[in-house]
């Protein structure tokens, strides 16, 4: 279990203890009232704590930011459209003109089209949250990250995506990224490429990272991220993203285009309260998508021997790893501590390469340099350190990480001259 990993005997291991301030970087009362106004100059919101025990979402936040003219009865009942009750909640609002970004799962359409008036209500109020109105020519955006084929199959499995008729004041969007497997798939290939890379390469040949299929899916995402861009700062248009079930792919877009949006999250302050708040927060799987207990079979080491066979490389092992048959077809039964093979993917890596590429692009725009996004890639894995373990904000509140482990923050902050980019520009 997740207790035998190394965060949870490194602060014992520690001459001298860090601060523990990393685990109160994120506070929703500061970050949504105190920056955005939610409750006082943007009245049109306020704080929910619906979800305080989370019975209602188990993979949501304790404290939401919803609209005020929605009551927690009415959200009550929205709940069950949603996808894992994953109701549109506010991630962000733009401090020029309130344009708004929100988040959500998937709504539960199936084939029978069903509706939900108060997920209607819900939406509605989101877009009228704002004094002003999209410029003309444009419309508030419902971005469904998924390609539109996904999409639409999703019917036959009782969710599915919005209609334009039921949701007035919109257009529906589709972004064509692709799921968790795709992108496996993708990172394995990538994978093998590097393995023939040499001192005198230095890096993977064209051909090898084109077979990979990567830097589509970058693309693709950036794409996505520059539509949401666009519509909040330029068109005065509010957007809300989804994915499936809005841990992955909605993620990703949500915290690229706040990135790009407020300069505060380009610092390594904010970076840390964007990280902790879309990710952290907001219920993205870190302990299945990074395969943290992985599965018994992948750490199988012969007797006398804790070499790879001369045969086999890195790659290779981590490509069977991750690639092994879903756990659905197979014979052998996993505890609920273990991780199915088929929900590994690195959406965070990707997210990361993401940024990475922001950052090369605008390098005096960011506080940080690329030191700090090795740095986070490296500790997504290690398990050092306890802000990335676990699934959900539930499950580590459970655990009482922030009083027995080290928040990779805290390690930050006392380094954090060796993280500082000397091109930024504030």
């Amino acid at each position: 279990s997740l207790n035998q990993v190394f965060a949870f005997t490194y602060k014992k291991e520690l001459s001298e203890p860090l601060p523990s301030r990393g685990w109160s970087v994120f506070d929703p009362n500061i970050e949504y009232a105190s920056r955005m106004g939610v409750g006082s100059t943007c009245a049109s919101w306020r704080l929910s704590t619906i979800n305080q025990n989370y019975h209602y979402s188990p993979t949501y936040p304790a404290i939401l930011a919803v609209p005020s003219r929605i009551s927690d009865n009415v959200l009550k009942h929205i709940g069950k459209f949603r996808s894992k009750s994953r109701i549109p909640a506010l991630s962000y609002i733009h401090r020029t003109n309130q344009m708004s970004i929100t988040r959500s799962s998937q709504p539960m359409i199936g084939l029978k089209h069903a509706r939900s008036i108060q997920d209607e209500k819900l939406v509605e109020a989101i877009f009228a949250s704002a004094s002003t109105v999209p410029k003309p020519g444009f419309t508030n955006l419902i971005i469904d990250a998924r390609p539109t084929t996904n999409a639409i199959a999703q019917t036959a499995m009782g969710a599915g995506t919005e209609s334009s008729e039921n949701y007035k004041g919109c257009r529906i969007s589709y972004l064509g990224i692709d799921n968790i497997h795709v992108v496996r798939d993708s990172f394995n290939k990538l994978f093998d490429g590097m393995s023939f890379v040499s001192p005198e390469t230095t890096h993977i040949s064209k051909s090898a990272l084109d077979r990979s299929g990567w830097l589509k899916h970058i693309r693709n995402i950036l794409d996505g991220t520059l539509q949401i861009v666009q519509s909040v700062h330029l068109h005065n248009a509010h957007v809300l993203v989804h994915c499936s079930d809005g841990w992955d792919r909605t993620a990703q877009l949500s915290s690229l285009a706040q990135l790009c949006l407020d300069p505060y999250y380009r610092t390594i302050d904010g970076l840390q309260v964007l990280l902790e708040k879309e990710w952290v927060s907001f219920g993205h799987k870190f302990k299945d998508r990074c395969g943290h207990l992985g599965k018994k079979s992948f750490f199988g080491i012969s007797s006398g021997s804790t070499s790879l066979d001369s045969t086999q490389n890195i790659s290779s092992v981590y490509s069977s790893a991750v690639s092994q048959p879903s756990i659905l077809a197979s014979s052998e039964t996993l505890t609920p501590n273990n991780v199915a093979p088929r929900e590994i993917s690195p959406v965070f890596p990707q997210f990361l390469d993401c940024l990475y590429q922001l950052w090369t692009q605008f390098p005096n725009h960011f506080e940080f340099d690329e030191r700090l996004l090795g740095f986070l890639f490296i500790h997504l894995y290690s398990c050092q350190f306890g802000t990335f373990l676990f699934n959900n904000e539930r499950e580590r509140r459970e655990f009482t990480l922030n009083t027995s482990k080290v928040s990779i923050w805290d390690h930050i902050a006392v380094n954090r001259e060796s993280f500082l980019n000397p091109l930024y520009t504030p």
